[in-house]
């Protein structure tokens, strides 16, 4: 019985107060367009793969179904990302965000001669023309939101302001 006791532990843990007023303005505006756009690419894409006896289902391939809802995913994965703004978070959002970018490109540019293919109801197909081209420019706005919410960022530039500040405070 060498040391028995437990080590002197203070009885309530404190914790950290996060005084930061709560983001308002364009942040939530790409946080809810963002999560509106990935449920209404989601609930069609599953609308197709559940009514396999409609017309889109009947002269379209299963793998362009499946790509349309793994689109929807996509953008919710970047939705919960863009939303929870940690650092792995953060990863995710640039990883979801690129793909969903990349991947309207790719899939458009690969049924470009395939007509079976450009008559499917996809985020991902035609340029993302039977959702207003929105999948190609919400994946651009989630871009620019990525680099322009940045943390590190930020604190750089308000570090040079600080420093800009400082440097004027001791010329006078």
């Amino acid at each position: 019985m060498a040391n028995d006791r437990e080590p002197d532990l203070p009885s309530t843990a404190q914790g950290v107060e996060d005084t930061r007023p709560p983001a308002l303005g364009l942040g939530r505006i790409v946080i809810a367009m963002y999560w509106l756009f990935g449920l209404w690419v989601t609930v069609v894409a599953v609308l197709d793969l559940l009514r396999p006896h409609s017309s889109v289902a009947a002269t379209s391939p299963l793998g362009i179904r499946v790509v349309s809802l793994l689109a929807g995913i996509v953008y919710l994965l970047a939705a919960a990302a863009i939303t929870h703004n940690g650092r792995r978070m953060r990863i995710l959002g640039w990883i979801s965000c690129g793909i969903a970018l990349v991947g309207s490109f790719i899939v458009s540019l690969a049924s470009l001669g395939v007509p079976e293919l450009s008559a499917v109801r996809s985020a991902w197909t035609t340029f993302g023309s039977d959702f207003a081209y929105l999948p190609i420019v919400i994946s651009v706005i989630g871009l620019v939101w990525m680099w322009y919410s940045n943390p590190r960022r930020i604190v750089e530039i308000a570090e040079q302001v600080d420093s800009v500040n400082t440097h004027r405070v001791k010329r006078r």
